[in-house]
This record gives structure tokens, sequence and C-alpha cells, in this order.
């Protein structure tokens, strides 16, 4: 098994914003299936140093909607994972750097 570092950088007043652009995305690609998209994590928290990643939550009405969510999400190229070991929480992974992947 290989390791990465962990790499954390200070704050950066980007964060905030590239987590807007990604609300954006996904609001326009989920449609109503989405009742919120949250801004989590480290990188959610104005001054803290954190791993650069933007995590964030899409809150949905009933799992039942799951499906139609992992299939809409794979499109933009991210991959369903699963609840790695968390009831009722569902993980997603980028495919690769370019995620999502739009028209832009």
């Amino acid at each position: 098994m290989s390791s990465k570092p962990v790499i954390i950088e200070k704050y950066n007043d980007d964060w905030p914003l590239k987590f807007l652009e990604l609300q954006e995305i996904l609001r326009e690609h989920l449609d109503d299936l989405a009742l919120s998209i949250e801004h989590v994590g480290s990188t959610s928290v104005p001054g803290l140093a954190s791993k650069p990643i933007i995590d964030l939550d899409i809150v949905i009405d009933s799992m039942e909607l799951l499906p139609q969510v992992i299939k809409k999400l794979n499109n933009l190229g991210y991959i369903h994972e699963g609840d790695l070991g968390i009831e009722n929480r569902e993980a997603f992974a980028r495919t690769d750097d370019s995620v999502p992947y739009t028209k832009k």
C-alpha cells in the first residue's frame, strides 16, 4: 500500500468561491433532487489551515432518490464509494482532477 503525504495549506480565500462554483454546477445537474448543497469540512472554516480539498454535502429528501443522484454525479465524473462505514451517508470521489466534467 502506497501512502501519499498529507498536504496542509494556509487558509485560502478562494475555497469558498470554489465551493460556490461547485454548488452551481451540482445544482444545475441535480435539478430538484438536492434539497441543499452545503460546504463542510475544514475548508469551510474561515482562517483554518486545511488539506486543499473542498468537501460538500448534498442533502436529498429520500434514499429512494439515491440511484438518480449516483447516475447524475457519475456523469459529472464522480464515483460512488458507498457509505464507507457510516450509516445513512454516501460518499463520492472524483475520478480525476478535471471533475466535475462540464461544458465549461
